[in-house]
């Protein structure tokens, strides 16, 4: 039996730790996996996390979720986001992270208030699509440019007879 005080491991018959003197609990009356779930800060898949009631508000879809993926996952602590590394599994994992990222990200989270997560996830979905607004504005301006440029050379090497 190990101490929880200190770990050293102890007969099972034992009252008291050998090394610290603490008092020795036995295995039925304290169970182990209970205890350590309640100190996990966020294990990727845990029992005592899917427990964690979602507020009304919470659910939804999250563009920084869909937009950023991976990155968006390791800040909220979802770690099953990573998978949208994998070739193949990654745009798929990109949708699946907008439709339950919001709800992850509050059961993987130690958040002070559904306020507070409204504001961060806010945050996040705001950048993502400024960030999408950017590219596409890039993308119609390299268009508009490249039109032009071809126009403006067709019509100043033109011959004339």
């Amino acid at each position: 039996m190990f101490c929880s005080q200190c770990g050293k491991n102890n007969l099972q018959t034992a009252k008291f730790c050998t090394q610290c003197g603490n008092v020795l609990l036995q295995s039925d009356s304290l169970p182990i996996v209970d205890t350590v779930a309640e100190h996990m800060d966020s294990a990727p898949i845990s029992h005592h996390r899917n427990q964690i009631p979602i507020p009304p508000g919470i659910g939804g879809w999250s563009w920084g979720a869909f937009i950023f993926g991976w990155f968006w996952a390791v800040c909220n602590k979802t770690w099953i986001g990573l998978l949208a590394l994998l070739p193949g599994v990654g745009f798929i994992m990109h949708i699946i992270l907008g439709f339950k990222g919001r709800e992850w990200a509050w059961q993987n989270d130690q958040w002070e208030s559904v306020e507070h997560f409204q504001k961060v996830q806010r945050r996040w979905s705001q950048w993502g699509v400024g960030i999408v607004l950017l590219f596409i504005g890039f993308f119609v301006l390299m268009i508009f440019l490249s039109t032009s440029t071809t126009y403006w050379f067709n019509s100043t090497n033109t011959v004339r007879l």
